[in-house]
């Protein structure tokens, strides 16, 4: 079961402080949201000790999973802000601002004014199953007001695609869930989540938003170039594959691959499959997790049916940061005080010297009013393009942008 934190949080309004320091970027928003973000670098802390300009009702934590596990980032932070919700998940790169970085942490205070929140934690294991999962989530959260749940979860542990049908199954249409799966740097062995408290394996946490003065929007997009023959799935088993036109799949990805097979699975990162839709414009594009080489298996972040049409896929640079563009074109908010980007680990391993490039484009599209945030992920989670109802993604960038209004 997934247990609630136990209460709402609401904060009155607090006029804008005017005074910034150059350990943090304070953005004074001319709306009713205001967002502070500091960056912790692994073995060094705080770049310069944090403020608190204002009393945050959330704060974001999103940082390398070393960090997270061998420095105390929790507790700095909690001494900072000792009455905010804190939500930490470890990443395969952190975005803050319009830069990346790897070995830090990158902290984004939040104050939503006219918005009332509630979070809720759980152990993967006290689950039957991720669908399980899914469905306490939206139990927990359910309730008058309610228009959106971010969702940060295990990345290993969970089937990403049941847990976003569990949440789907018993939710409103018009409630908006985004969020991500947690990384490990691409190791694919432990990832870390966490609320309140010191972020653990088999962890998931759901952020509920209530009230009508919050604006939620939305964009995802991938950019990579389909190839070679299509396939059918001729045997899997939820997101475990074993065959594509009756050959063993793992064999076919081991061609592709050539000398760098022996380096899967993350090298599977540059050939992410596709599940292809039945117009073949709508299109799922599935990471994998693991290789069972003695069964002859991959494991994917999400599910693999059975008689699906799937091709492979390569990268082409300018696509995919023309991609994260279009995500946020997608988003259709031109005056947001937050973006939250996730984005996927295989995108940062292709892109490597380039990765900011996509990240500046979703910046320069929204410009300089707005506070930038988010990470490299195991599996996205955002609504498909022309519908409200969540998916799981991978290989895309995805973007949720809020503002509130009078």
């Amino acid at each position: 079961m997934i247990h609630a934190l136990g209460y709402l949080l609401s904060y009155p309004y607090i006029d804008p402080l005017k005074s910034e320091t150059t350990s943090s970027n304070y953005t004074n928003l001319p709306h009713h949201m205001r967002v502070q973000q500091h960056l912790w670098r692994e073995g060094k802390g705080w770049a310069k000790t944090p403020e608190a300009l204002f009393q945050p009702n959330l704060i974001f934590a999103f940082g390398a999973i070393d960090a997270l596990t061998n420095d105390s980032v929790f507790s700095e932070i909690r001494k900072v802000y000792p009455q905010s919700d804190v939500v930490l998940a470890s990443t395969a790169g952190e975005i803050h601002g319009d830069e990346v970085s790897d070995h830090t942490v990158s902290v984004t205070a939040c104050t939503f004014e006219r918005t009332t929140l509630k979070v809720v934690v759980g152990n993967v294991e006290d689950c039957a199953n991720s669908f399980e999962c899914g469905r306490s989530i939206t139990a927990q959260l359910k309730g008058q007001g309610l228009c959106h749940i971010l969702v940060f979860s295990d990345g290993i542990s969970v089937n990403g695609d049941d847990l976003v049908k569990g949440i789907n199954n018993d939710l409103s249409a018009d409630v908006i869930v985004t969020g991500g799966l947690a990384a490990d740097a691409g190791r694919f062995t432990k990832t870390l989540v966490g609320a309140n408290a010191e972020p653990e394996a088999n962890r998931i946490v759901a952020i509920g938003f209530y009230g009508d003065k919050l604006r939620i929007t939305h964009g995802s997009h991938g950019g990579w170039d389909l190839f070679g023959p299509v396939r059918v799935v001729t045997k899997a088993v939820d997101n475990v594959l074993f065959e594509l036109d009756g050959e063993n799949a793992l064999e076919i990805y081991k061609r592709y691959l050539g000398p760098r097979a022996s380096e899967l699975p993350g090298s599977a990162l540059l050939f992410p499959l596709c599940i292809l839709g039945a117009d073949r414009d709508s299109q799922l594009v599935r990471t994998i997790l693991s290789v069972d080489d003695s069964a002859g298996t991959l494991r994917f972040a999400g599910n693999i049916p059975m008689g699906a049409q799937v091709q492979f896929m390569m990268a082409n640079f300018d696509r995919l940061v023309d991609g994260a563009a279009k995500a946020a074109e997608q988003s259709d908010d031109l005056s947001p005080e937050l973006v939250l980007m996730v984005s996927c680990v295989g995108r940062k391993v292709v892109l490597d010297q380039r990765i900011e490039e996509e990240v500046e484009s979703v910046c320069q599209y929204f410009g300089n009013n707005a506070a930038y945030t988010g990470f490299y992920s195991n599996g996205e989670i955002s609504p498909q393009l022309g519908s409200t109802q969540c998916s799981l993604h991978n290989q895309t960038m995805t973007i949720t942008t809020y503002h509130e209004v009078e």
